[in-house]
């Protein structure tokens, strides 16, 4: 290895290679080899990769993507112990996850292609590229550690299964091949007899996305790097970049800001790892059954050993989408044998490992309706969280009843989206936003069906009869969050503050801003708190607002608000804000209550 220092590549022993010029650069494509039994007898450890994309109308992208896929080297400094603790190796790792050294690891990647019902070229375009790879070809880096293959499969009758039916079809791909073909199964290196005989990892990436030169290497490393246990139930991620650079940047410094703590916490608001940086073991995907596919029932879901996110109005078309929110659930959610329950990390690394193209409205993601999206959260919430895994019931935590935090667009869509009995469990709404809480209430009627058919009769011109009993309402009071204060004392200072203004600069008089922050420092969002609360008192003087109000804005003959006062802080909250649109407002305030999160 040492003499090789100043060559580009070179070669195990018994290794042939050829050499292609192509668009997308040279290839070194391994032949054969004069001896399979040499990761014996050098002692090499084999890892198998197999790197899951599901191709749909991606003519435009899919070359950009496999080329990323199929360059694939390791570092110089993720080689050997010695060097991933060198000045090169700090600076590139920003997390605190062990390395394992790869200098004595083999990694066999098969970039694995399921085209989905193309219309457009992805199919000839993959086709191209087969031919230019050879079926069995490797790009060897400097160590020679990575060995590369191209496999292509398609659909029966060229339809559309959806990006999850795909998904399963391509993680298939390298054993059906390995079974049928007289060409696979004549390797460089002998074939274990099972899947448990070596260490083999499944990698998503989507036909729009680019991988880094060292995806594979940092993840491979990270994942060696924990206990066989820790190794089959992890979901490892990383950090991503957008193109074009500056889309959906709210988003993007969420998103890579997350602590693994976070990863959980904020699990059931977005996918908190994005799905085209996933890593796991083979066998965690088999476990969990590969994804939920278009043919699946909710009665098949009632069936399966492991949790299955189907709503009970999810059609042959829904279930084709939000295939990564299932998973993910599935992934997280509570399991018989406890060495089962799924963990999640996320690689952090000075260059990101991945480019995470954005087309607006060109993707499936842009095109899954958002309605979907909340029925599938909710349901997971519930499912998860409050009913905690039982069939039926509650969970004695969440009996007493809970709290909303948001009393805006996202906080009322949540409550809808609540199973009745669970509607019944919710206490209020809190908010910051004066305009909200001077209604007083949330109202909502409890037989949405009835209301629909009403609404239905009326504009197709039809008189409807309604009923002599007045329609059943849900009204839920919205009040300010500093009635949630844990401490009785600190709550009764800031309820008198927020009733008298005595304090205009309260940080609990705090709103939120959207505008994009310069930086991501602690005094910025100190000053931005500041800042807001000074210019709702200029706001204030200005209108003339009256010196005092109820800090609920509801009449005082409502006996059962009397008590709310004090009961509210002793009830679990669901923060119903997007957190990674307040610039940290929105958490200083969730902090400053003193409850404590996930508890």
């Amino acid at each position: 290895k040492r003499q090789a220092q100043t060559s580009p590549f070179y070669l195990l022993p018994g290794w042939t290679i050829g050499i292609s010029s192509a668009s997308y650069g040279f290839i070194i494509r391994t032949i054969q080899t004069s001896n399979p039994n040499f990761l014996n007898e050098r002692n090499m450890r084999k890892i198998t990769v197999d790197i899951i994309v599901p191709v749909h109308n991606a003519a435009e992208t899919i070359e950009e993507t496999i080329q990323s896929a199929m360059t694939q080297y390791i570092p110089p400094f993720l080689l050997e112990p010695i060097a991933i603790a060198r000045e090169g190796g700090i600076s590139e790792v920003a997390d605190s996850y062990k390395r394992h050294p790869l200098a004595n690891i083999f990694i066999d990647v098969a970039v694995c292609c399921q085209d989905d019902g193309s219309s457009d070229s992805s199919l000839e375009v993959l086709r191209t590229m087969e031919r230019d790879y050879v079926r069995h070809c490797g790009k060897v880096d400097d160590a020679t550690n990575i060995s590369t293959k191209l496999l292509i499969g398609t659909n029966e009758g060229n339809i559309s299964l959806g990006a999850g039916g795909a998904r399963n079809r391509a993680a298939a791909l390298r054993e059906k091949v390995d079974n049928n073909s007289d060409d696979c199964k004549q390797t460089t290196r002998s074939q274990p007899s099972t899947k448990e005989d070596c260490d083999y990892f499944v990698c998503m990436l989507d036909s729009d996305d680019v991988m880094h030169p060292h995806r594979i290497a940092h993840q491979i490393s990270v994942m060696l790097g924990l206990s066989p246990l820790e190794r089959n139930t992890l979901l490892l991620g990383s950090t991503f970049e957008r193109m074009p650079i500056d889309s959906t940047w709210h988003y993007t410094k969420w998103a890579n800001s997350l602590t693994d703590e976070r990863l959980l916490l904020e699990r059931f608001r977005e996918v908190t790892i994005i799905q085209p940086t996933w890593m796991m073991s083979k066998s965690r995907f088999e476990y969990l059954l590969g994804y939920i596919e278009a043919d699946e029932r909710l009665i098949n879901a009632k069936k399966s050993p492991v949790y299955r996110l189907i709503h009970p109005n999810d059609t042959t078309q829904t279930l084709r989408l939000a295939e990564d929110i299932r998973f993910f659930h599935a992934h997280l959610s509570e399991s018989e044998d406890i060495d089962r329950k799924g963990t999640l990390k996320l690689i952090r690394t000075k260059t990101p490992l991945m480019k995470y193209r954005h087309r607006a409205g060109q993707s499936q993601s842009s095109s899954t309706p958002r309605k979907l999206l909340l029925q599938l959260r909710v349901k997971a919430f519930v499912d998860m969280i409050i009913r905690s895994n039982r069939e039926n019931g509650i969970s004695a935590h969440w009996s007493r009843g809970f709290v909303i935090w948001g009393a805006g667009r996202d906080g009322k869509d949540f409550f809808k989206e609540l199973p009745n009995d669970i509607k019944s469990l919710v206490r209020s709404f809190v908010d910051v936003d004066e305009k909200k809480i001077s209604n007083g209430y949330y109202v909502a009627p409890k037989n949405k069906m009835e209301t629909r058919i009403a609404n239905k009769l009326t504009s197709c011109g039809i008189s409807h009869k309604p009923r002599r009993k007045k329609p059943e309402h849900w009204r839920i009071p919205i009040v300010h969050f500093s009635l949630l204060a844990r401490d009785k004392d600190k709550r009764s200072k800031l309820i008198d503050s927020w009733v008298t203004r005595e304090n205009e600069h309260d940080e609990f008089l705090g709103r939120i801003t959207k505008d994009r922050p310069s930086s991501n420092s602690v005094k910025e969002v100190n000053d931005n708190i500041e800042g807001v609360n000074h210019g709702r008192a200029a706001k204030r003087q200005k209108v003339g607002a009256r010196p005092g109000r109820a800090p609920h804005s509801i009449s005082n003959k409502d006996k059962q608000n009397l008590i709310m006062v004090e009961s509210l802080s002793c009830l679990p909250v669901v923060v119903c804000v997007s957190l990674y649109r307040t610039n940290g407002v929105l958490e200083a305030n969730v902090n400053s209550i003193g409850a404590e999160e996930g508890k």
